[in-house]
């Protein structure tokens, strides 16, 4: 047996053995990979156990059906964007997604506490962005759900644990992505981890740097904005204790790249209730369209509303709008 293999490995070694059921032996296994150290000596065991793990998984996949693999790994949007929330086991994802939404999920100080994709909603001002916790990515189980739940968020949250070694964790969920083809870039549009002969698909992407009230984190924190600060947006907090969630509330809100405007019939005031959401960049005819597709051909003329403006200004189709603009469309 490999050296060093603590207690609760032996334990979810036990559970292992004595499960009788195909979920109860994943869950084993899926513990014993996240507990087991990282050295020369622990790596034919790990080749084992996630050999053994695949097989489970498809023999579970087979009896559960194809409709059930396809609920498992998909989950309805909702809200106006989806993140989907990263990491390595015990990083926090869980307590950030409790903290930040209406969601529930189980919270506790074992590896491998989230199996399943949990969704909630996180309102931010007047609109609501959809987060997701998933199950940690530190071991073989990510082409099962990764791949098809990456490409379908708007955002990916990065989530590392400044007790230990953000570094190493970072790097290696950025390794996971780039091996399903995924490409984060941060706001300002810079590229990492490009592939030189494969196709990758783009994903915004930001860091959050989790327990920064710990002893010795405010060090590691420095250490890894110095490493991706000048491409990722990074965020520091303490999911446990609420420090930085409204910095990171208008942090995720940014990456989105969106405008909300809003519309008024002539006389009338505005509904504020319910932006239009545009992409950053969008003009009158856009707001337009989006609104209503028969206002671009009839529109004569529009009025614009916004702090940086003169009240009412008449302007053109292609005036660019910015967030908060309120419009009244003449036709």
């Amino acid at each position: 047996m490999p050296a060093n293999l603590p207690p609760q490995y032996l334990e979810a070694e036990r559970r292992y053995r004595e499960a009788k059921s195909i979920p109860e032996k994943i869950k084993a296994l899926e513990s014993m990979l996240a507990i087991m150290p990282k050295h020369k000596g622990t790596d034919k065991l790990r080749g084992q156990l996630r050999s053994k793990l695949s097989k489970l998984k498809s023999e579970s996949e087979k009896k559960g059906g194809a409709g059930r693999k396809g609920s498992l790994f998909t989950v309805k949007r909702e809200g106006i964007a989806q993140a989907l929330v990263l990491g390595l086991t015990n990083v926090g994802k869980s307590q950030l997604v409790l903290a930040l939404t209406n969601a529930n999920p189980e919270v506790a100080d074992y590896p491998v506490t989230t199996r399943k994709p949990i969704p909630g909603m996180m309102p931010f001002e007047n609109i609501q962005i959809q987060l997701v916790d998933v199950p940690p990515i530190n071991f073989e189980i990510g082409e099962a759900w990764l791949s098809p739940m990456a490409r379908n968020a708007d955002i990916l949250i990065i989530m590392v644990d400044l007790s230990g070694d953000p570094l190493t964790q970072a790097e290696e969920v950025l390794a996971r992505l780039e091996d399903i083809r995924i490409k984060p870039i941060g706001v300002e549009g810079e590229v990492i981890h490009s592939g030189e002969a494969a196709i990758f698909e783009p994903r915004r992407a930001l860091i959050v740097a989790n327990k920064v009230d710990l002893d010795g984190a405010e060090e590691r924190e420095g250490m890894l904005r110095e490493r991706y600060g000048r491409s990722f947006p990074v965020f520091s907090l303490s999911a446990q204790r609420g420090i930085g969630l409204e910095d990171l509330r208008r942090g995720i809100f940014e990456a989105l790249e969106i405008v909300r405007v809003y519309t008024k019939p002539p006389g009338k005031e505005p509904e504020f209730s319910e932006p239009v959401i545009l992409k950053k960049g969008s003009t009158v005819e856009d707001a337009a369209n989006s609104v209503h597709k028969d206002f671009v051909s009839k529109m004569k003329f529009a009025r614009i509303w916004g702090s940086e403006k003169y009240q009412g200004q008449m302007v053109k189709r292609d005036y660019v709008l910015e967030d908060g603009d309120v419009i009244e469309f003449h036709i």
